[in-house]
């Protein structure tokens, strides 16, 4: 009791003072603590997505999609980590699309990637689309990032599924989805993929624009998990687990899933 009316002090304490220059500065550092614990960010390098590519390595992947390529990050890891692996690399937005091609035009692994200026998502058709020419990782289906200037355009969209069947995939070994708040809408047009266990490992972006598409971290659980364990991607691990409403915390973040009949990878990953 006595430790419980402790915490309520310094709670108290903190919450009359917060208007301190002190108190502040300390609510800075601890939301940075808090950030970092949380693993929140994109940055591709640090924030464990290049190491789920290395840990991988001894699986020998075959075949890649990069959904939301931007300018290559991703599938640049991709190719290096996997020397056997081909990828086929979708970004919509055209000069994006142009960016990407171009930073692989003498790229050694140029031979093993194929770019689609196409969207995949849950139904083929047309689309409007929003650009942010300063910010081009911000491609979205929907009006967002109040503040900067956005430029719409007319995205041409597929399904997973239509693509597969049109190319003869019968298999992909990693998914990785980045689409700015719509990842669900590119696993609903892979149903057929996902319900016949033809994807190994998915691995799709978490964050605050679940808030505004009202699908949650507990949608993809409900969506993936029979079939998949997920975990949050660390730097130096993957943390498998269970849906837990405290998870549900819209940071920036990404998570893999891997097929349950697929231990050997789940080991891999797990760090």
């Amino acid at each position: 009791m006595g430790w419980e009316r402790s915490k309520s002090a310094v709670r108290g304490a903190i919450a009359r003072h917060r208007r301190s220059a002190i108190v502040g500065t300390m609510h800075r550092a601890a939301a940075f603590f808090v950030s970092a614990w949380h693993n929140e960010g994109g940055d591709f390098a640090n924030n464990g997505e290049r190491a789920v590519l290395q840990r991988l390595t001894p699986a020998d992947l075959r075949l890649a999609i990069d959904v939301g390529a931007n300018v290559g990050d991703w599938a640049r890891g991709a190719l290096q980590c996997w020397p056997n692996c081909r990828v086929h690399a979708f970004e919509v937005a055209p000069r994006t699309q142009e960016a990407l091609v171009a930073a692989f035009l003498s790229s050694p692994v140029r031979g093993r990637i194929e770019f689609h200026a196409l969207g995949l998502s849950d139904l083929p058709g047309d689309r409007t689309m929003y650009y942010f020419p300063d910010h081009d990782k911000l491609t979205c289906d929907t009006p967002r990032h109040e503040g900067l200037a956005a430029v719409p355009f007319e995205a041409h969209l597929t399904t997973l599924d239509a693509f597969c069947g049109e190319r003869g995939i019968e298999a992909i070994d990693f998914l990785k989805i980045d689409v700015e708040g719509a990842e669900h809408r590119v696993l609903k047009g892979a149903r057929g993929l996902l319900e016949a266990d033809r994807i190994a490992c998915i691995q799709f972006e978490y964050g605050a624009f679940s808030i505004q598409t009202r699908f949650l971290l507990k949608d993809y659980f409900e969506l993936l998990s029979e079939r998949f364990v997920i975990g949050k991607i660390f730097p130096d691990h993957v943390a498998f687990g269970g849906y837990d409403w405290t998870t549900e915390d819209f940071r920036f973040s990404n998570y893999v899933c891997v097929l349950k009949e697929r231990p050997d990878l789940q080991r891999m990953l797990r760090g």
